[in-house]
């Protein structure tokens, strides 16, 4: 019983983190406000299931972390990453000039999202 509540609590978790968007309101660029037809996706690979949860319920805490991660390592625990075991991390940016930044060096803007 206890792993189908937390089974369906991560798949919803997942399926919030699927339709939720961008997770900024301004452009790591430039500091203005987005423009959500501007929008980068970043896929970001976990280890496990449980890593993948905490991302998905709030990818902004992560950032800093996922700016920072080695290559193929798990941002949230260092481990080796898990491919099946990815999400999107959506980037609104104001306009296409700095859409075209964040798509030449994401890991750069990530580090700069911050809680808003």
């Amino acid at each position: 019983m206890k792993f189908l509540f937390t089974t369906i609590i991560s798949f919803g978790f997942t399926a919030l983190a699927a339709f939720a968007g961008p997770v900024n309101k301004k452009c790591p660029v430039s500091g203005k406000d987005i423009d959500e037809d501007h929008v980068v996706k970043y896929a970001v690979s976990f280890c496990c299931e449980k890593c993948k949860a905490k991302f998905d319920a709030d990818p902004i805490s992560m950032a800093e972390k996922i700016a920072t991660a080695e290559a193929d390592k798990c941002p949230a625990s260092g481990k080796a990453a898990d491919k099946e075991q990815s999400s999107d991390l959506e980037i609104a940016t104001c306009c296409s000039k700095c859409e075209t930044k964040v798509k030449d060096d994401p890991k750069t803007y990530i580090g700069k999202l911050k809680a808003e």
